[in-house]
C-alpha cells in the first residue's frame, strides 16, 4: 500500500507474479493520543500481477489535526495482513513540533526465535507499544552486546515503526555470520519520546 502525498491518493500496488483478487484496502485516521479520527474507509478490489490499482483518495479536511497519522491496511480475501503503512501528515513543518509534546510510552516486547543458516544469523522479535499514545518512529537496533556497538550491516523486515496504543509488530531481521564481535546480541527498541527497552528472548 501507498499514498501519494501530493493529493492523497492510495494506491494498492502488486510485485508479485499471481493476480490478488477481492483484496481489502482500509485506510484510518488517528491523532498522536492513537485515538481515530473519523470512520474507517473500506474498498475491495484487485489488483493484476505486476500492477497497481487506485482505492481511494484520503484528502485533508478543515477538521484535522494539522499532525495526525494516515494508517493503510492491505489484506487478501481470507482477511491476511499484506501490508502495513503509517504516513504522518502535517499542514506546515511547524506543526511536528507537536511530537515533542506527545505523551512518553513504554515499550516492552521479546525475542522470540534466533537461529542461525548459511551465512546469516537471524533473530525474529515482536515489539509492543504498552503507552496510552502514539509510540513515533520505533528505532530498533541490533548491538553487539548489552551496552556495546550497533551491529554493521543489519538487514530488517521493517524499522522506524508507528505503533498505536496497544499494538505490536513483529520484526525480522539477520546479520553476517561472519561478524565475530557479535558475541551475545541484544536488540533494543527506542520511540521518538520514550527511554530505550530491550527486547529479551
Amino acid at each position: 500500500m501507498q499514498a501519494d502525498p501530493v493529493d492523497w491518493r492510495v494506491i494498492a500496488v502488486n510485485h508479485t507474479a499471481a493476480d490478488l483478487r477481492g483484496a481489502t484496502v482500509t485506510a484510518q485516521l488517528h491523532d498522536l493520543a492513537g485515538g481515530q479520527l473519523g470512520r474507517t474507509r473500506p474498498a475491495r478490489l484487485d489488483v493484476r500481477r505486476a500492477d497497481t490499482a487506485e482505492a481511494f483518495t484520503t484528502a485533508w479536511t478543515d477538521g484535522l489535526p494539522d499532525l495526525h497519522l494516515l494508517r493503510l491496511n492491505l489484506e487478501d480475501s481470507r482477511g491476511r495482513e499484506l501490508s502495513r503503512n503509517t504516513y504522518w501528515r502535517y499542514r506546515e513543518p511547524a506543526a511536528l513540533r507537536g511530537l515533542n509534546k506527545a505523551r512518553q510510552v513504554r515499550l516492552a516486547g521479546a525475542v522470540t526465535r534466533a537461529s542461525g543458516t548459511g551465512d546469516r544469523r537471524e533473530l525474529t522479535a515482536v515489539v509492543r507499544n504498552q503507552g496510552s499514545a502514539v509510540a513515533a518512529m520505533v528505532r530498533l537496533s541490533l548491538l553487539e552486546e548489552p551496552g556495546g556497538h550497533r551491529v554493521l550491516p543489519t538487514l530488517y523486515s521493517d524499522n522506524y515503526l508507528w505503533l498505536l496504543p496497544g499494538e505490536s509488530r513483529t520484526v525480522r531481521l539477520s546479520w553476517p555470520a561472519d561478524a565475530t564481535s557479535v558475541r551475545h546480541p541484544v536488540l533494543t527498541a527506542q520511540a521518538y519520546h520514550s527511554p530505550v527497552a530491550t527486547l529479551r528472548g
